[in-house]
């Protein structure tokens, strides 16, 4: 299997799954370039700051290092769904337990996410029990 390689610290048992490029839209008109990283105890979104770029230029912006942008535990997700933002039918909506939404448009198959992300809600023990 191909190790992904990320940039922030990984916890002791914690193993990153799936990375894919895309979009942190944090509100209508705001979106800030990342990478969404699912790991199997957190999803992390990580990006660069775009004020490198508007200063220094290209060059500016790829000397800044990446920085978590957003992160939270994947057994704070109560919903996940597919969402829409202009055109891109491809974005991912969290609903967490604080009662927030994280929106993140994906690049590259839906499906190959979508199957990822199943994947790792498969191991993450659920809230509530029946017994």
């Amino acid at each position: 299997m191909k190790q992904i390689k990320v940039k922030f610290a990984l916890n002791p048992q914690e193993t990153v799954l799936f990375k894919v490029d895309g979009s942190y839209l944090k509100s209508k008109w705001q979106a800030k370039p990342g990478a969404l990283c699912l790991t199997n105890e957190r999803i992390v979104v990580e990006g660069k700051s775009m004020t490198a770029f508007l200063l220094f230029g290209v060059i500016g912006w790829l000397l800044t290092r990446k920085k978590v942008i957003k992160e939270f535990p994947l057994t704070d997700i109560t919903n996940f769904s597919r969402g829409k933002q202009g055109f891109n039918k491809k974005v991912a909506v969290f609903e967490l337990l604080d009662g927030s939404t994280i929106r993140m448009a994906i690049t590259g198959k839906w499906e190959v996410f979508e199957a990822a992300y199943h994947k790792a809600m498969l191991d993450v023990k659920p809230l509530f029990s029946i017994n």
